[in-house]
This record gives C-alpha cells, structure tokens and sequence, in this order.
C-alpha cells in the first residue's frame, strides 16, 4: 500500500460567502459579495475563470436593446466591458476570450476574493434546512469548505442539487433540453480571398458532403482576431447533458461535426487552403437544470416586461430557445424600449436559507430560461446574488428575510441601475 501522506490529510477551510463556479456569473458574484465587505472563497474546476465564455469560447455578449438609448445591465458587465477595451480586447460585441481570463482574475484579486482553482465540488452537507459545508476534490485529496452563505453558480446547479433542492429539466412536454453546440474557431484564412467566395455555390456543396445537424445552421461570425472565423454550427440534439454517457456521446459528436467542417472549409472555401481549427475545451450548454425558487420567472414575465419589488436587476434580453428536437430556433422580444426584472425571490432555493443560485440555472421556466442565460443577464444575476449573500452574512439573517431596500441601496452602490435608482 502507498502511503499518501499529506494527500489525505484534511484540510478545513472558512469563510462568509462561498460561490462555487468561476464563470462570469461566478466571478460577478465572488467580487461583488466582497466588494460588499465579506470574506469570499471561489471554487472552479478549471484552472481559469470565465467559463462558457472563454473555455467555451463564446466570444460574444448579447445584452439586448438599449432603453431610453442607454443600457440597462450595468454594473459589473459595464465594468468588464471597459476593462477588455483596456486590453484592446472588445470590439462591438465581440471580446477576445483569452483576455477575459485576465480581466475575470483582475477583478477577483482586486477585491481579494480568495480563488481555489482545479476544484471540483462533490459533496453538500445540509442540516435543518441550510447548507453546512462543501467537499470538493483537490490534487491533495478531499478538502472542506465552510461557509455562512452560498451561492451556486455551476449553471447546471450542481450544489443545488448535492443540497437536495428542488429543480426542473427541459420543456414541460417532455423534458428534453436545448440542443448542446461545440464553439470552434478557424484561423490563418485569407480574408481577401474569403470575402469573394460564392455562397450560393458553397451552401449547396456544403448540403451535399456534410451531411450533419449542423448543415441547418451555417452560422460564422468574424471574430477579434485578424484571419480568424469563429463557428456556432454544430448541434447535438436529444441528449442529457446531465448524463455522463450522454454529454460524452455529445462531446464526441460534436468535434467530429467541427472536424468535417474544417475539412469542408479547407478544400472548397477560398482563402481556407492553410486554415487551422482551435475547439473549445468543452461542449457548451443551453440548458440543464433549473434550481426553483421562491418564485419561478416565466415566459411572460419576460415578453410583459414585469417588475418586481424585490428586484436585483433589470434586463432587455430576448428569448432564444433552440428547439429541443434539433430544429428551429423560438425568437421572441421584449416590448420595445422596457424591461424585465430578475426578482430576488427567482434566486433564493427553495427551502434552504442560505442557498442562492447565479446565471442560467436561477429558478425560470423553460421559455424564460431561453432569456435570462445570455452572458450579461448572467453577470447582472451573479452580481446581485453576491451582494445578497454579502448583507446575509453581515446582517445574520436568511437570505430571504433581508430588507429588500438594503440590498438595493447596495446594488446601486455598485453600479447597478434599478428602476427605482
């Protein structure tokens, strides 16, 4: 027998708030809750921040109209905007993922958030409806988070789950989720020549020899990156992303569709002859589970433009449903020049006092989830989620007995704008 060592030595680790999951809605509520004057741990399985956004390589923020010709998500994103201008790293709406790396670590270490990268959270001890601690694995073995307040932001509610809270997954006819898409980019084109192919002649040869899903969606976008394409064209439909078979059969289809499409644009689009293809490191997710709440966010909330009280946030994101069958996408706008509001009650879980959830995985519908996922609902949602978990630990009390006015006042401290602000 090997003896491990220090490797199973346990190792105790404390703090006020716990966010788990270093996309940017995690990385948006980590530096918020510590902005809000909180001891903060954040816990990522990669050894990088960002998640869909840089890992996944999507390299695009969609924050919807403006209102009154001025944005509604402020705040945190407005900040992350100005700091990817810095690096020279923004472009319209399009950033260089690699420098949001730097940018999400800028903000964590600016704010002290204490990052424990290369962590994989397993396990949530509950006792008498709230959350006690969290095991997660390390390259030394297992290790022990507490905390007084969390804040799960994985996007597949991976600690909501490991808490025993209630959730939901895909449309209520079925339950199938949103097809899964493997974002790729094609560099060292020749744009010149690029620029004069004929598309009309390309699509029907493309519908001939690359007979995949993704033949229905010949989606490419100019990226950041001089001679560089980035590609949101493969589509794995029917499968459980929850499922570890199935997001591997995903996985595996998906790079092979990217894997024909390079081949496709190598030997018949101009200016693609020396082409060379970067995937991204993992399949990216529309939708898996949704964590329910003490109010659960529907379609009409958001096509009627609701208020809330306890509002956290205001977006004008549109509703973006892929159809689960593979087919189609559902489009559908909020009313001209209003908005919708993320209320506090959507990311507070039901039955557990000190649990919130942040991005994709907050308490919606199916249809309302196809809105609030984009990237900068998402960081509106973390941020305000954080500072709810900040004023929780700070004032001793459930998240959701916390005065809602304290908590806005907080909000627009930071930058926030709230229809009362």
């Amino acid at each position: 027998m090997v003896d491990g060592g220090n490797l199973m030595d346990k190792k105790m680790f404390t703090t006020g708030v716990a966010v788990v999951g270093g996309g940017v809605a995690g990385v948006a509520a980590a530096v918020a809750a510590a902005r809000a004057g909180t001891d903060v741990y954040l816990i990522e399985r990669y050894g990088f921040l960002g998640g869909t956004a840089t890992g996944g390589l999507v390299a695009r923020f969609q924050p919807g109209p403006d209102v009154g010709k001025h944005p509604v998500i402020r705040g945190i994103y407005k900040e992350i905007c100005e700091r990817l201008g810095e690096y020279d790293a923004l472009h319209g709406s399009l950033f260089d993922p690699e420098m949001l790396k730097y940018v999400a670590l800028d903000l964590c270490e600016e704010a002290d958030v204490h990052l424990l990268l290369h962590s994989l959270v397993y396990g949530v001890d509950v006792k008498n409806g709230a959350v006690k601690a969290l095991r997660f694995y390390t390259k030394q073995g297992p290790r022990t988070l507490t905390a007084k307040t969390y804040v799960d932001a994985t996007g597949d509610g991976d600690v909501s789950a490991l808490s025993g809270a209630d959730f939901q997954v895909g449309r209520a006819s079925d339950g199938l989720q949103q097809p899964m898409t493997l974002v790729f980019q094609l560099g060292n084109i020749n744009m010149k020549s690029f620029k004069s192919a004929d598309w009309n002649h390309l699509n029907r040869v493309f519908e001939r020899e690359v007979k995949i899903l993704a033949s229905r969606r010949r989606i490419f976008f100019f990226t950041w990156r001089a001679g560089t394409l980035g590609f949101v064209m493969t589509h794995v439909a029917g499968l459980d992303s929850l499922d570890v078979e199935d997001i591997t059969r995903a996985e595996v289809d998906a790079r092979r569709q990217a894997l024909n499409i390079y081949q496709f644009f190598r030997r018949h689009v101009p200016g693609c002859e020396q082409c060379v293809m970067d995937t991204a490191a993992q399949i990216g997710i529309r939708e898996s589970r949704r964590v329910m709440g003490d109010y659960v966010l529907t379609r009409e909330d958001v096509l009627n433009a609701r208020k809330f009280e306890d509002s956290i946030g205001c977006s004008t994101s549109w509703i973006d449903v892929h159809n689960p069958d593979g087919r189609g996408v559902l489009h559908e706008l909020v009313v001209n020049d209003d908005w919708f509001e993320i209320p506090l009650r959507a990311v507070v879980v039901k039955g557990i006092k000190n649990l919130l959830v942040a991005g994709r995985c907050i308490s919606t519908t199916h249809e309302a989830q196809g809105a609030i996922r984009e990237m900068p609902t998402c960081i509106m949602i973390g941020q305000g989620a954080g500072i709810a978990a900040a004023l929780a630990v700070e004032r001793e009390t459930p998240v959701r007995d916390l005065k809602i006015k304290i908590l806005q006042k907080e909000l627009t401290s930071q930058g926030v704008w709230l229809r009362t602000s």
